[in-house]
């Protein structure tokens, strides 16, 4: 096939609001796809997407295009080989599944009960601002050891991180104020790390200043510190808004997880799968390239579209079916795969499951006020923009 020349257009508007039938169509007719608009190439089997994830060598996420480097600078998800690795290992401590039992349950539990106690008497609820949103900042805010006084600068700066790592256009605007944020957040986290030395030794912050000699600089501490934030709020926030969403719109789901509470990380991993919050990973050829049969130049973007892959019908039969019964649950790549899966998994799916198994317990109605309206959509990032929820039928 002759180099970025697509036999079939691709809708990118389409891709905000249900990208499902887009990819569909792509799997079929031209699963390696280049795409106009966006600069970049598509991958949409579940084969192809796992190839070029665990191909650190012929597909890097250490280069100049990739927007997350841009943005945060050096850090574990823009860098690969003896850098990758000494990021990934310096910060891990907190996140392996043994530390998440044993170090975050107690907090996470606790932050629930405090906001689901703040809808008390409610009839209504929305859930990213009142429940999702602060769950997962606190989390992970509190993981890396900043203190809660500056949380609300962090929720501040947010949105200017997201739409700056899906600026695959390279929008200057967008671009100045993602460095602004980044710039910011290091202003407040750099004299931190002195304090939470001696104040908070267990955090992962603390944790990496007291060691001598330190294994990551001050300034790969606070791009590390920065993705690994923007992670743990983006992946949780999303992954429990897109499963209460699933829950509550499937047919049968609630009454499931309310009669077999033991379903319900089942269900949550099918949501997972089913609308992943993360719908992509980026990589850049790092030569020439053929994949299934596409030559992709040296230097070009290729876009592993997760949510794609997650509804291969190769992998998960009648994918846009909604059933945790599903023998291979865990084969989804909504947390990616290979050396860049996902460090906050296991937490994520602690607080997911944290979450929603104490809104089942307290409230005997949940239902949602518009599932239309407040159904998931992002291209990069997906998930429900409110999630309005009544708790109270009575009147």
């Amino acid at each position: 096939m002759t180099d970025r020349q697509p036999s079939v257009q691709v809708p990118v508007a389409e891709l905000e609001a249900n990208p499902y039938p887009v990819f569909h169509r792509l799997r079929r007719e031209q699963p390696v796809v280049w795409v106009e608009p966006v600069g970049m190439w598509f991958v949409t089997r579940y084969d192809d997407v796992v190839q070029v994830l665990r191909d650190s060598v012929r597909f890097t996420t250490d280069a100049p295009g990739s927007t997350i480097r841009d943005t945060f600078g050096a850090q574990m998800l823009s860098a690969d080989g003896d850098d990758q690795r000494r990021f990934k290992s310096a910060c891990a401590a907190p996140f392996n599944t043994r530390a998440v039992r044993e170090g975050a349950a107690a907090l996470v539990e606790a932050k629930v009960t405090s906001l689901l106690a703040s809808a008390a008497g409610a009839a209504r609820a929305e859930l990213r601002t009142g429940l999702a949103g602060p769950l997962a900042l606190y989390t992970i805010a509190t993981v890396l050891g900043i203190p809660e006084r500056h949380h609300g600068a962090i929720r501040g700066w947010y949105d200017a991180f997201a739409e700056s790592l899906a600026n695959f256009g390279w929008d200057p605007v967008v671009r100045q104020r993602g460095h602004q944020a980044a710039k910011e957040f290091k202003a407040l986290v750099r004299p931190l790390l002195a304090e939470l030395a001696t104040e908070a030794p267990h955090s992962l912050l603390g944790a990496r200043a007291a060691m001598a000699p330190p294994p990551l600089s001050e300034e790969e501490i606070m791009g590390n510190a920065l993705i690994i934030l923007f992670g743990g709020i983006e992946t949780t926030e999303a992954m429990i808004l897109n499963a209460l969403w699933a829950i509550l719109t499937q047919p049968g789901i609630l009454a499931l997880v309310r009669e077999r509470p033991d379903r319900l990380g089942d269900v949550i991993e099918e949501a997972t799968r089913w609308e992943s919050a993360v719908q992509s990973c980026t990589r850049h050829a790092t030569e020439a390239v053929v994949l299934r049969g596409v030559a992709i130049p040296a230097g070009d973007t290729v876009q592993c579209l997760l949510g794609a892959a997650n509804r291969d019908p190769s992998v998960f039969p009648e994918p846009d079916r909604f059933d945790p019964d599903r023998p291979n649950l865990a084969a989804h790549l909504a947390f990616g795969s290979g050396r860049h899966f996902c460090l906050g998994a296991a937490l994520a799916r602690l607080e997911a499951q944290t979450a929603i198994s104490a809104m089942l317990a307290r409230w005997p109605v949940l239902r949602l006020e518009n599932p239309l309206r407040d159904a998931p959509r992002g291209m990069e990032f997906r998930k429900p923009a409110e999630l309005h929820i009544v708790l109270d039928d009575r009147g």
